[in-house]
């Protein structure tokens, strides 16, 4: 019985290191994510298809997007990229939903994998606004399926596995180095929503686990890190513009020596994402088309018109007219739906909208609370208060920012709140966190009640979300496999 102490008082100690939350991430979310690449049907992940396209287009030399062949019919979209014909088969509207058998292994599935490759071909996607970094894993998975000899769907989950795989490497990757905040940089990796979408050839995934190597990096604060972790957010930006105000955040610890050499580097760092936003602007984007509606009631205008599409110009017009717009409405509308968003954040499957089993939800709180609680330690002695307030506002400006773009170009002119912001667009926020969390410890450390948190073994903080995580590589693919009643590839 004596022995049971000091062995619990050791693996707490272990739990927390930085090697075994990396060995634990990687043997937990490896199983978890592989079952959610083999068991989802092609084209049941958020947007799967136009990412599809975009990922085989990269492995045919398209970065920047091409315009429609001689020939080709009009389309309001103006511009693509070479896929090939055998993945577009596979992927067409038509066959995907037709693979979602019930007893698996239907004849739509049995065509599918007997469709041989053909030559590429044009087809117009919106996802050649996104610049191609995080499409590459499964760019090449394509290419080394294709000239292996797999069959067109086989190598389509194969390109899934990648993704998959790079989000693993990233994720181990970042735990291993930080420094601080392990524990909840651990429930953000193992968020259901997050391996899921990693499991996919959405770059969502991958683009979250960037933003928690980033944070992890940052938690170093050496200049090599830094200048890594700025280089990742610089790629993050160029590939979604509207999180460009998380660089701010490579500022950081602000007071120390060399603040205005990490300003010039952070200025050097945003010449990227401006440039493809030019590129954007001028060649790549592309207006979303409406069916006929008059503006809503924020138009400046006469709102008896009809409007056709959602034309940045028209709601630039609203924000002009209203100002106050720019904060609040963005605040409004999460507010408005954060009742349904907050599942989806945590555990979603499916194409944006599908929810876990209600077991998870409650569990998946008290994981992140507990997560929360152990990065409320650790702040550097070198780092100041203003460290904490600069990250929160970086955050807060990525957050508005990221709503006001889907505002100009997928709202309708006029409306009180923005439309087709998805939970997911909310995850690369999440790690940023540990610097806003720490930085509250240091001040709550003071108070008699709370500075018996620093005498709680970090382990304790860990232990629910690595519980929850070896969990769910049962629980997720389970209800995966229940969903769909598919044997996947």
């Amino acid at each position: 019985m004596a022995a049971m102490p000091f062995f619990l008082r050791r693996f707490l100690q272990h739990l927390a290191t930085p090697r075994a939350l990396a060995v634990c991430f990687l043997l937990s979310a490896l199983p978890t994510g592989l079952a959610c690449a083999l068991l989802t049907p092609i084209g049941s992940f958020p947007d799967e298809q136009m990412h599809i396209v975009r990922a085989d287009g990269l492995r045919y030399g398209e970065i920047a997007g091409m315009n429609p062949p001689p020939g080709f019919p009009p389309e309001p979209i103006t511009a693509g990229v070479d896929f090939n014909k055998a993945i577009f088969w596979i992927i067409s509207p038509a066959q995907y939903v037709e693979l979602f058998p019930t007893p698996p292994l239907l004849p739509a599935l049995r065509a599918a994998q007997a469709v041989t490759w053909g030559k590429p071909s044009y087809w117009p996607t919106q996802m050649v606004e996104y610049f191609p970094a995080f499409y590459a894993p499964a760019a090449l998975a394509l290419l080394a399926g294709e000239t292996s000899g797999l069959s067109p769907l086989n190598t389509l989950f194969l390109g899934r596995v990648a993704m998959l795989l790079g989000f693993i490497a990233l994720g181990t990757a970042a735990l291993a180095c930080a420094r601080f905040g392990g524990a909840l940089l651990f429930a953000v990796l193992t968020l259901p929503t997050l391996v899921n979408l990693a499991s996919s050839y959405n770059q969502d995934g991958l683009m979250t686990a960037t933003c928690v190597l980033a944070a992890a990096l940052l938690t170093r604060s050496s200049p090599r890190a830094r200048i890594i972790a700025l280089i990742l957010l610089s790629l993050v930006a160029c590939a979604k513009s509207p999180y460009a105000p998380l660089l701010l955040i490579c500022l950081l610890p602000s007071l120390s020596a060399g603040f205005w050499r990490r300003t010039g580097l952070l200025v050097l760092a945003c010449i990227p994402p401006a440039l493809w936003l030019w590129h954007i602007a001028h060649s790549g984007f592309q207006p979303n088309p409406s069916a006929p509606y008059h503006p809503g009631f924020l138009w400046p205008g006469d709102k008896s018109i009809w409007l056709h599409d959602t034309l940045p110009a028209n709601n630039i017009k609203v924000l002009l007219a209203h100002p106050a717009e720019i904060i609040t409405m963005p605040i409004v509308t999460l507010t408005y739906f954060w009742h349904f968003t907050w599942k989806l954040v945590l555990g979603m499957v499916g194409t944006d909208h599908g929810l876990l089993s209600p077991w998870e939800y409650p569990c998946l709180i008290a994981s992140l609370a507990c997560a929360a609680l152990g990065s409320l330690r650790g702040w550097p002695k070198f780092w100041s208060i203003a460290d904490g307030v600069l990250a929160a506002l970086a955050i807060f400006a990525a957050f508005i920012v990221m709503s006001l773009s889907l505002y100009l170009t997928f709202t309708p002119a006029g409306m009180v709140v923005i439309m087709g912001i998805q939970a997911r667009y909310f995850l690369p926020f999440l790690p940023f966190f540990i610097f806003i969390l720490a930085c509250a410890g240091s001040i709550l450390v003071r108070l008699p009640y709370l500075s018996s948190l620093a005498r709680i073994a970090p382990g304790w903080f860990c232990l629910p979300p690595v519980a929850l995580a070896f969990v769910n590589t049962y629980a997720l693919p389970a209800f995966i496999f229940h969903l769909y009643r598919t044997a996947g590839p």
